[in-house]
């Protein structure tokens, strides 16, 4: 997608986007792709999905309503303030799971 497609297509939202990847169908294709996958793997399972908030809530979504099988979800958020922090890799944990997770299958 050139330039002025993505300015028409997102608008002011695209006007520091340089070039698109993957386009949306593209990207719902494969999370449905994903959810059948997952349904089939995890089938007698009972699998937790556990997302970094707050990124992950769209994709997340997307993904629950492709799978078939019962699951549960949970999230996490971690924070990293300082510069030092941030090339460190040392994160501060900010919401811990609700969900227990030992002996289940977590994805």
């Amino acid at each position: 997608m050139d330039s002025e497609a993505v300015l028409e297509k997102y608008g002011e939202l695209g006007a520091g986007i340089r070039s698109v990847l993957f386009s949306a169908e593209e990207i719902q294709a494969r999370i449905s792709e994903m959810g059948a996958a997952i349904s089939a793997d995890y089938e007698c399972c009972h699998p937790v999905l556990v997302g970094v908030l707050k990124g992950v809530v769209p994709f997340m979504a997307d993904l629950m309503r492709a799978i078939t099988i019962p699951i549960e979800i949970d999230y996490m958020a971690v924070a990293s303030y300082s510069p030092e922090s941030r090339d460190s890799g040392v994160v501060r944990l900010e919401k811990d799971l609700g969900l227990p997770i030992k002996g289940r299958h977590v994805l």
